[in-house]
């Protein structure tokens, strides 16, 4: 697949609001909920995250939640905030400190920044599959929400 440009994932989102259910700017935290964000998992979120996070502030793309920042204390909520699943999964040993899980699926797919392929900036996504075999789904967080849109088009 192409590297999509950000106004062509933007127009995919546009095009398909049934498969890409996401916010807005509106929905959005405040920088202050990326930094501590960032303090409490210990990494750089990646610039596409951040720019996902600023224009959509989460949602679902097909049935699946993308985790994001909901903007509560990360040890009090419950759901899909990307802090709450990282120190929950640290807890029971099923992720790395240098794995950060951003979706899982029904199927058993599990997507995850891999904080191994940081360059300052990027992080590669890779999936577990139900095998345990971890695969590279996509190069930043552009790419991965371009696949899992055009995942569920029919």
């Amino acid at each position: 697949m192409n590297k999509p440009t950000i106004l062509e994932l933007e127009n995919l989102i546009k095009q398909h609001p049934d498969i890409a259910a996401l916010g807005s700017p509106a929905d959005a935290v405040s920088d202050d909920w990326l930094i501590k964000a960032e303090k409490k998992i210990r990494h750089k979120l990646p610039a596409s995250y951040i720019w996902f996070l600023l224009n959509y502030a989460g949602g679902e793309v097909g049935t699946d939640e993308i985790y994001s920042i909901y903007g509560m204390n990360f040890e009090d909520i419950n759901g899909g905030d990307i802090v709450f699943q990282h120190i929950n999964r640290l807890k029971h040993k099923s992720t790395t400190t240098k794995k950060v899980v951003i979706s899982e699926t029904d199927l058993g797919e599990v997507f995850f920044f891999d904080y191994d392929t940081y360059n300052g900036e990027e992080c590669q996504i890779f999936v577990r599959i139900p095998s345990g075999k971890n695969l590279l789904y996509a190069n930043n967080f552009y790419e991965f929400l371009a696949k899992r849109i055009k995942a569920y088009l029919p």
